[in-house]
């Protein structure tokens, strides 16, 4: 009851202090895409479907474009409050150094540890040049290493956002001097290469649709989000006002997933609705970071600290489970959910969870703490963070 009342507990005081400068709702933003994400390839691997709701899980994947446009938001948000106090533009010293300590310890153990097992099951040059697409950061520039991956599929992930952490000291600079142009200029470019992107079929389209050029839109929304959060908490506006921005951001993402969910073809349906639903989901992160002050609880905050553990590790493991441990145990060449065995579906589920799960915390506790405090320790700094309160959890 305590944790329910202090997570609605709504302040006049809007200044930006902790409220602003880490919003809580990004932790459950957080919590909620990379829990969607996660929803959605356990779902493609055991085939239990959320009835009326199925819509969601069949486009959980879509929620990626959400952690984008959130690590967007979380890095522009403390550019964005000295933007509307009228600071000088604070640079971005040793940006790349704490990007490179909250991402690569984990990152290259979820390449190690699969690629190793991979190559246990016989090695090749499509192998090697999965290896090499992985350990360089670029998952996305081979079809080796993205599509035909063999190691980790989720890892195309943070291969995008690693070209955008290279671009962000150029995109925060540009956005601090000419917001408004620099959304324009990002979202022409998205556009520009959508409509290049649409008319190509089979490996083509698959190898484009994620691709950097195809999430500049997005990331100018998180931008933009973040600009908003930071303009509209000095002002006086009301809290339901605020609060009925985050529902309908929630009501139009639903709407928009269920039209992506009917399209004849779902990648491109994606491609196609994703600015409307960056435009939910920025919606979501401004309407209840102004709404709910209040840090979201303990629990929450403790997801999203592991959430990128989870994010490295889900897919990887939901394949590996099924077909190559076959645990829960099955025998012959057809799996059980292509049987209709309801019984080993709901116990392959909820181990997948389970297993996941304890994956992130292993190696949120055993990797990138120990870590981040080694380099602490030596560089006599702070731990690897950032505006949003899960920021050094963000992928």
């Amino acid at each position: 009851m305590k944790m329910a009342s202090g997570l609605w507990k709504f302040k006049p005081d809007r200044s930006p202090g902790t409220s602003l400068l880490r919003p809580g709702a990004a932790d459950w933003f957080r919590v909620f895409a990379v829990g969607m994400v996660g929803a959605f390839h356990i779902w493609q691997q055991s085939w239990i479907g959320w009835g009326k709701l199925d819509f969601l899980v069949r486009t959980g994947g879509a929620f990626v474009d959400g952690m984008i446009l959130l690590s967007a938001f979380c890095l522009y948000l403390p550019y964005a409050h000295d933007w509307v106090a009228k600071k000088p533009f604070r640079g971005c010293k040793g940006f790349y150094r704490r990007r490179a300590v909250r991402i690569l310890p984990g990152y290259y153990l979820a390449t190690l540890i699969p690629a190793l097992l991979a190559a246990s099951r016989g090695v090749d040059k499509n192998f090697w040049l999965d290896v090499a697409g992985h350990l360089l950061l670029v998952p996305t520039a081979l079809p080796q290493s993205y599509v035909h991956s063999q190691i980790n599929g989720a890892l195309w992930t943070v291969g995008v956002l690693v070209l955008f952490y290279l671009l962000f000291p150029l995109l925060s600079r540009c956005f601090y001097v000419k917001p408004m142009v620099s959304v324009c200029v990002l979202c022409a470019g998205q556009l520009g290469y959508t409509l290049w992107m649409l008319p190509k079929t089979d490996l083509a389209y698959s190898m484009g649709f994620n691709q950097l050029p195809a999430m500049l839109g997005v990331l100018a929304l998180g931008f933009a989000a973040a600009l908003l959060v930071a303009v509209w908490g000095q002002t006086k506006a009301g809290h339901k006002a605020f609060l009925l921005l985050g529902v309908a951001g929630i009501l139009g993402a639903g709407a928009v997933l269920w039209q992506i969910a009917h399209g004849a073809e779902m990648q491109h349906a994606q491609l196609i609705w994703r600015m409307p639903l960056s435009t939910c989901f920025g919606a979501v992160l401004v309407g209840f970071s102004l709404a709910v002050l209040a840090p979201a609880p303990g629990f929450v905050r403790w997801l999203s600290a592991i959430s990128y553990g989870f994010y490295l590790w889900h897919q990887w493991l939901a394949v590996q489970l099924k077909y190559h441990w076959r645990i829960p145990a099955w025998q012959g060449d057809t799996p059980p959910n292509q049987l209709g065995d309801r019984l080993w579906m709901e116990q392959y589920q909820w181990l997948t969870w389970a297993v996941c799960l304890g994956a992130a915390v292993v190696c949120y506790y055993a990797v990138e703490r120990p870590f981040a405090g080694w380099i602490k320790s030596r560089k006599g700094q702070k731990l690897p963070g950032g505006a949003c309160q899960g920021q050094k959890t963000v992928v």
